[in-house]
């Protein structure tokens, strides 16, 4: 605080102002439970589906980036989410702040999804018969240079992690109020992390108001020192590792790759014994996307080599992956509003070679083969906790 005073009394006074504003609103979802989108909505018609399967999350994700006609944009993603074959649709809502080292975290008027558009796509979600992860996360509006969440390291901690707190209560309480399956609690916050005292008070503050299961999803080079994870039910990862040291590998050498990053894992889960969620499969249909799948700029061009690479890194994921014991959930980064397909270069698979083998796999899950349950899981649908 010394090396910032006028910074930090500037910005601590601007959260003040904002947190007025941000508690007066927080409790607003006006959607009543069930709630049915008109005739003339795509998402108007669930159709039948199984029953989902116990404890194992196969789904997909998407993120409401649109603050001010999220409902009309989003809801036509969820029947086809569900015609996916998915089980699970894991819903991604931001808040922002300005940049790594800024106190102004906030709900964003134009950017943020307005509460009673979250709802609604929840209540319609679970009308397609699919469970729902909710995960809030931080963006930053005007990062500086590289800056991310993961830098994120705020002047006042006790004053950040208040506000950060508040954020992640108010979809704490929407998501008691519309039965959300699972909640995360935060996304590779890495910088702040070690602040495991700020988690556990945070957690227990969430289970004052949700009875739900929740998570953290950690990046995937630092799960191993956050140090709260027996406060939570699921231990979240994204999978964003280099699993070549040259664009084109084949799903041979993409699968030998993947073996030391499972050992550890896999080690790392019955330290913990919690089961894990890969919160983020994902990798763009760009050639290279096996050595930095975490760049979305490194060719920023659409090639069918590069539609192959994804390809061919969702089937060795999935061979690695599938029927893992101690691996509770498979969540695909992610579906867009953008139709994907052969000139897109994005991390979406849809409308490429790997929305197909997306299918294949969640078909076979829908059939119940093989399906996984982490040791001590039962064939009922997931227990909420008690008050």
């Amino acid at each position: 605080m010394s090396e910032w005073p006028a910074y930090a009394l500037k910005t601590l006074a601007a959260a003040a102002a904002l947190w007025i504003g941000w508690s007066a609103t927080g409790a607003s979802d006006p959607a009543p439970r069930g709630a049915t989108p008109t005739a003339s909505s795509p998402a108007a018609a669930p159709r039948a589906r199984p029953p989902a399967k116990p404890d194992v999350f196969h789904g997909m994700a998407i993120q409401l980036h649109n603050g001010e006609d999220c409902w009309n944009l989003y809801s036509p993603l969820i029947p086809q989410i569900a015609d996916l074959g998915a089980d699970t649709i894991m819903i991604v809502v931001h808040g922002y702040q300005d940049h790594a080292g800024s106190m102004d975290l906030r709900i964003h008027g134009r950017k943020t999804a307005r509460d009673e558009d979250v709802a609604r796509l929840i209540d319609i979600a679970h009308q397609y018969g699919l469970r729902v992860i909710l995960m809030p996360i931080v963006l930053l509006e005007y990062p500086r240079g590289t800056e991310w969440r993961g830098r994120i390291k705020p002047p006042d901690l006790d004053a950040w992690f208040q506000r950060y707190t508040e954020f992640i209560l108010r979809y704490a309480r929407m998501a008691e109020r519309r039965r959300v399956e699972l909640l995360m609690i935060g996304s590779e916050l890495i910088m702040l992390e070690s602040s495991t005292p700020r988690w556990r008070r945070l957690i227990q503050e969430v289970k004052q108001f949700y009875r739900g299961k929740l998570g953290y999803s950690a990046n995937w080079d630092h799960y191993r020192p956050i140090e709260f994870w027996d406060d939570l039910d699921y231990v979240g990862m994204t999978s964003y590792y280099k699993l070549a040291d040259a664009p084109g590998p084949t799903v041979d050498e993409v699968v030998q790759a993947w073996q030391p990053f499972r050992k550890d894992i896999l080690e790392f889960q019955r330290e913990v014994r919690k089961p894990i969620i890969f919160t983020e499969i994902g990798w763009c249909s760009q050639e290279g996307a096996a050595v930095e799948a975490w760049n979305y700029y490194r060719m920023d061009q659409a090639t069918p080599a590069g539609l192959g690479e994804q390809a061919t890194l969702y089937d060795a994921f999935i061979r690695v992956w599938e029927d893992t014991p101690g691996v509770a959930g498979y969540i695909c980064w992610e579906w867009t509003l953008d139709a994907g397909g052969e000139k897109d270069f994005g991390y979406t698979p849809r409308g490429k070679p790997a929305e197909k083998l997306i299918r294949e796999w969640f078909a076979r899950k829908a059939a119940g083969l093989r399906v996984p349950v982490f040791e001590g899981a039962t064939n009922q649908e997931m227990p909420r906790r008690e008050r």
